[in-house]
């Protein structure tokens, strides 16, 4: 490896950055189009391999390096042909178990991994992980791999750092390389972040970084070329949520546990757990207090007035599933539980609008320890061939994210004090409807506020709310 390479400055910082800051485990190098970030993975991989060479771990075990990447067409396109190539150029004997998808430089082992889906992430211990291009999968899948390839990376190398973790991507808005980076600032793990600009690259023509920048507009430029977390068409059900904005420092629990606070519970129905998430309007704004999960519904309201025992309860549920509420109707008298009954549900659209744009207000928020439900605002994502929200089984994000939308839609159509944001969120995305020619009795949906014993004897006008286009 005689050769000399001369690295653009942020390559340099990535490969020298986990050696400066030997007690940090994540290292992140986030960059635009074209900026050298897969050939700074590749220097990062040699360079470790050189400090690593003759050592075993406390066991006698080679070291082992993870390389993972989208699938291994992918990477063989990309960061392990560039690696081969350093290898052949430098004269460097190294062995390729196709086979089995492992290089071996010496006594090092690389494991190249496809991480599209993260179950075949299992059964390494390696000293050291790489994964380029994480954007590149979907936000929750994303994520699954940075907890499983973090719990593979755990094999302590005599004479060398302790266990880390490098990943490079192009931003391509809030998907799953910001919600990682969110997740560490708000868990306080150490990390350090690189960014890196399409034109940082002093080798691509000039006219080719022009024609690049031309063709983007400003959000598109900042994100794509310059590697900065903005939202763009993330995929994301709710791109508009914000940690850092719309993630509460402190638990509200027990201040919502005050007489005078009417807690509201939206529920969702389904055969392997059904999902709750209890909410309060707190200073003109709505806050997510605690999320459920329920394999026996019945026992719901039990645990609800335990939760809540002196608060007025307004439970919000799945209309779809009306004819079963006479089931527990007795649990409901007796814990004293009303319900929001409703003619229908609100339009999966309307109700996810109205959510990002509380978010974007700054009137919708969550408390920490609503994990089940951040866990779904940062990775539900929409169907790519559809543009429909995905659905999915037991663990899925839809559930919490229906929660949500429930309660959402029902307090700013019906709440005195949320009507200013009523007047700037759904009823202009009817008014624009209307504008349109489409029915208005199609946009609303009825409710009434009921005690467990008149569930049966209501009657409400069953609106169709079958509008499918959003304003």
């Amino acid at each position: 490896m005689a050769n000399l390479v001369k690295l653009l400055p942020h390559q340099a910082n990535l490969v020298q950055a986990p050696y400066v800051f030997p007690h940090i485990r994540f290292f992140a190098l986030i960059a635009g189009y074209a900026s050298g970030k897969t050939s700074a993975l590749v220097y990062c991989i040699l360079y470790a391999v050189k400090t690593l060479l003759g050592k075993k771990d406390k066991e006698g075990h080679n070291p082992k390096i993870m390389i993972g990447s989208k699938n291994l067409t992918f990477m063989k396109k990309t960061l392990t042909g560039l690696l081969e190539q350093d290898l052949k150029d430098t004269n460097s004997t190294y062995s390729y178990d196709k086979a089995h998808n492992i290089i071996t430089i010496g006594n090092v082992e690389l494991l190249l991994v496809p991480v599209e889906d993260e179950s075949n992430i299992y059964g390494y211990s390696v000293t050291l992980v790489v994964i380029d291009e994480l954007d590149e999968l979907d936000t929750q899948t994303a994520m699954a791999v940075v907890k499983s390839s973090n719990d593979r990376c755990r094999q302590q190398i005599d004479g060398w750092r302790s266990p880390a973790f490098i990943f490079c991507t192009s931003s391509q808005g809030l998907r799953g390389t910001y919600q990682t980076i969110m997740h560490f600032k708000k868990s306080g793990i150490g990390y350090v972040l690189m960014r890196a600009r399409t034109r940082d690259n002093i080798y691509l023509p000039k006219d080719y970084v022009d024609s690049m920048y031309s063709i983007y507009n400003e959000t598109e430029r900042r994100c794509l070329l310059e590697g900065e977390f903005v939202s763009i068409d993330s995929g994301l059900v709710f791109p508009d949520y914000d940690p850092e904005k719309n993630k509460l420092d402190v638990d509200l629990y027990e201040h919502c546990r005050d007489s005078k606070i009417t807690i509201y519970i939206g529920q969702d129905f389904n055969g392997f757990g059904n999902n709750a998430v209890a909410f309060a309007i707190l200073s003109g704004a709505i806050v997510a207090i605690k999320d459920y999960e329920f394999p026996d519904i019945r026992r719901a309201p039990e645990v609800f007035r335990y939760d809540f025992p002196e608060n007025e309860i307004v439970w919000i549920p799945d209309m779809t599933y009306k004819e079963h509420f006479i089931e527990f109707k007795k649990e409901l008298r007796l814990f004293n539980i009303k319900i929001a009954y409703r003619s229908c549900n609100p339009l999966v659209g309307d109700r996810n609008f109205a959510c990002n744009k509380l978010f974007v207000a700054e009137h919708l928020f969550i408390c920490p320890m609503c994990k089940g439900l951040e866990n779904t605002l940062m990775t539900w994502q929409k169907d790519p061939k559809t543009g429909s929200p995905s659905k999915g089984g037991k663990g899925a994000p839809d559930h919490k994210g229906d929660c949500l939308g429930y309660v959402v839609h029902y307090l700013l159509s019906w709440k005195r004090e949320l009507k200013p944001l009523y007047a700037v969120t759904l009823e202009r995305l009817y008014e624009a409807r209307r504008a349109r020619g489409a029915d208005a009795t199609e946009l609303e949906v009825q409710s009434n506020v009921l005690s467990p014993d008149r569930i049966k004897g209501i009657v409400l006008k069953q609106a169709p709310n079958t509008v499918a286009a959003d304003a």
